[in-house]
């Protein structure tokens, strides 16, 4: 499914969703993501569409969340549609990612158990920058799924004290997306709560900071990196799993 909000497809079972590329269409990129899995042989299925559908959806939501925008109502029904909830509390684990090469970005979360990742196009920096983006992201998405508790677990450690310890300092001049953040988290008040915890590169926010890069690199034709192409496959058998297993 190649739309406007982003590209979507269908493989063995598990439906994935990413950016537009100009002059890219789904079915190119599910090639490439096949060919990199050593899948030998793709058969089209229909029946498939309303997943791949809402996947490209899915893509074009998180980045247009990540920068600030609010959805509108098919894309609010959309993520809804994703992520039933069956409880009033949400414990989100987040991670970071820089690329060594080109310093591009991407972040991976957890919403309770649900997996997400998303690539920063256009952004460059340092692997904090991206840790909070996908603080952000995670909490601006759990807040429109109508969670009412939050509680956030992080490997960065000046995040997790920033805000664990109110280690704010309104006075000093912030960057936009730290005074982002700092907004949010003001405004979600007691509600969220911060934690450190160490993340393994087995773990999921980890393997989907990675896996979006993947399929961006996969889009663009460009080379993956040995561990973009550990996360493409990991990711992909976790998906499948449908269960709670090592990424």
């Amino acid at each position: 499914m190649t739309a406007p909000e982003g590209l979507g497809y269908v493989l063995d079972g598990v439906s994935y969703g990413l950016l537009p590329v100009a002059g890219v269409t789904a079915a190119a990129v599910a090639e490439r993501h096949a060919a990199a899995m050593e899948v030998q042989q793709l058969t089209p299925d229909p029946s498939g569409e309303v997943q791949a559908r809402q996947a490209a959806v899915l893509a074009g939501a998180l980045t247009r969340l990540v920068d600030g925008q609010p959805p509108d109502a098919q894309t609010l029904r959309t993520l809804k549609q994703d992520h039933p909830l069956t409880t009033s509390a949400v414990c989100l684990r987040t991670d970071g990612s820089a690329d060594k090469g080109d310093g591009s970005l991407s972040l991976g979360y957890l919403l309770n158990n649900r997996p997400y990742g998303a690539v920063l196009r256009g952004a460059q920096g340092h692997e904090g920058l991206a840790e909070r983006a996908a603080i952000y992201l995670a909490l601006t998405h759990a807040r429109l799924l109508g969670y009412a508790a939050y509680h956030v677990q992080s490997d960065h450690k000046f995040h997790v004290r920033r805000y664990d310890e109110r280690l704010i300092h309104r006075g000093r001049r912030q960057s936009p997306s730290l005074e982002r953040l700092d907004a949010l988290v003001d405004s979600l008040g007691p509600a969220v709560t911060f934690a450190y915890m160490p993340t393994l590169d087995t773990d999921a926010p980890h393997r989907m900071a990675l896996h979006a890069r993947a399929l961006d690199r996969l889009a663009r034709s460009e080379a993956l990196s040995r561990a973009q192409a550990v996360a493409l496959r990991r990711v992909h058998y976790a998906l499948k799993a449908s269960g709670p297993v090592l990424f």
